[in-house]
């Protein structure tokens, strides 16, 4: 049978061998020369170098991710003298944290909203790992008490949280605020109502200024009192309330009135509740309130 087989068999194909350089070195003596084993030739493929790259940027991560020198330890806190870093670190939280994970930004409006007392907050991130907070506390001038709560409030009118020490303070014991501050909802637990409360408040600055006046001419030891129908005064010793207002430019001539109205009530053997001269030319008692 011709011809069958020729057309189906095809030779076996030998598998292909790398590329191998062969190098003849030649020598110093005629006609001699020295030949050194071949070398394959590398091929490096991009998959190698990508696969190498990433291993290479895994180490990285790794290593500015937990490294020593770049874990924050703490915050540094600059200017401060009642609040303390620790303070401050309960609120922002970095204190461990690799440094590039520092937000400067959201730092200091958490900072701000926690602590309405300081003024001229910066927050300065360096490398390697150090955060450095700045800022001025506010001074508190007198201790506003409303509610079964106390705040400080300083002579700009603003109020804060009591932290710390802050010598001695005029005390106001207050019936209202002059104007009703907004209402702050809190987050409650799922399926529970949250709790609302009166957010932290701003007195007019002329009402500081008046109630560090009435503070001089009330009896000592004796806190003041504020009320949004009379205005400030005091508790007297002797069993009532005296409300003198909040225009004080007229102070020592309301004195003189208040005492002349408490002889006359003394000579008639009345016992008021309460004796407002908040109006000068009007002065009135109650016998209840």
């Amino acid at each position: 049978m011709r011809g069958g087989l020729a057309g189906v068999y095809a030779p076996e194909r030998t598998k292909s061998r790398k590329t191998r350089r062969r190098y003849d070195i030649a020598l110093g003596t005629n006609g001699a020369e020295m030949r050194l084993p071949s070398i394959p030739r590398l091929a490096i493929g991009w998959r190698l170098v990508s696969g190498m790259m990433v291993l290479a940027l895994g180490a990285i991560l790794y290593l500015a991710w937990n490294a020593p020198m770049l874990q924050v330890e703490t915050l540094k806190v600059d200017g401060l003298r009642r609040l303390k870093s620790e303070d401050l670190n309960a609120v922002v939280d970095v204190a461990g944290k690799p440094i590039f994970l520092v937000d400067r930004d959201k730092m200091l409006d958490s900072l701000q909203a926690a602590f309405p007392e300081l003024v001229d907050l910066s927050v300065e991130v360096k490398i390697p790992a150090k955060v450095i907070v700045r800022a001025v506390e506010r001074r508190p001038v007198l201790a506003w008490t409303q509610d079964g709560r106390t705040l400080w409030v300083d002579a700009e009118g603003v109020s804060f949280p009591v932290r710390g020490e802050a010598g001695e303070l005029v005390h106001v014991e207050a019936e209202s605020l002059p104007v009703s501050p907004p209402l702050t909802i809190e987050a409650g637990e799922e399926g529970e109502a949250a709790p609302v409360k009166p957010a932290a408040f701003t007195l007019p600055v002329s009402l500081v200024e008046a109630i560090q006046v009435v503070q001089e001419e009330a009896p000592e030891d004796t806190s003041l009192l504020y009320s949004n129908r009379h205005g400030l005064g005091w508790k007297d010793a002797r069993g009532w309330q005296a409300y003198f207002g909040t225009d004080v430019q007229d102070m020592d001539t309301k004195l003189e009135v208040y005492k002349a109205l408490v002889k006359e009530l003394k000579r008639e053997d009345i016992q008021p509740v309460l004796i407002s001269v908040e109006h000068l030319h009007a002065p009135f008692y109650r016998l209840e309130q």
